[in-house]
Parts: C-alpha cells; structure tokens; sequence
C-alpha cells in the first residue's frame, strides 16, 4: 500500500502514484504549473504613477507651553525666559523677574 503512494518534492502533498510522471520528484499539477510559467515569458511592467499635489498646511504659532511639563523643566524654561528679559531690564530686578516666572509655571 505505501508504495502507492508518493510525496511531492514542490507542494510537499502526499498524491497517488497516477499523479506523477514516471520517477518524477514532483507531480503533474506543479509540472504543468512551472511549465505554463516559462512559456508565457516575462514581459515588462508598466507602471503608472499618479502625482497629486498636498494644499501646504499654515503652519501655526506654538503652543503656549507654560504650566506643562516636568518640574525641572519648567524651572529651567522660567529661568531662561527670566534671564532673556534681564538683558532687557536691570541686574537689581533679576530676582523679581525670576519670581514673576516661576509664578507663572506654577512652582
């Protein structure tokens, strides 16, 4: 009984001994398959390619960020901002601008 049957080497299914062609490896389904596959050749793809153009999006003014974040880093954005407007303002005020600043962060 075993010897009539025969797995193929290319679809790995087990088929009777009637599906293959004499000692062939695989069977007459994938025979004709990659028969069928060499005779009608490689022919040249065409491909098209559709362009559209995207309406550009108007950027936005960020975000005002104050309030959010971590700790630290709102801390350091409040001494940043405080030390860009004591270039502005006189050294004796630092400390008053950093408190404004860091009341607006919340700290």
């Amino acid at each position: 009984m075993a010897a009539s049957w025969r797995r193929c080497q290319k679809c790995r299914k087990v088929l009777p001994v009637d599906d293959f062609e004499g000692d062939s490896e695989i069977c007459r389904a994938d025979a004709s398959k990659a028969a069928a596959a060499t005779t009608v050749g490689t022919r040249a793809s065409v491909t098209t390619r559709v362009t559209t153009t995207r309406p550009r999006v108007p950027t936005t003014p960020p975000r005002d960020i104050r309030g959010h974040g971590d700790v630290e880093v709102r801390a350091r954005r409040a001494r940043s901002r405080a030390l860009d407007r004591l270039s502005e303002v006189h050294a004796e005020e630092f400390a008053e601008i950093l408190r404004e600043e860091r009341a607006s962060e919340g700290l």
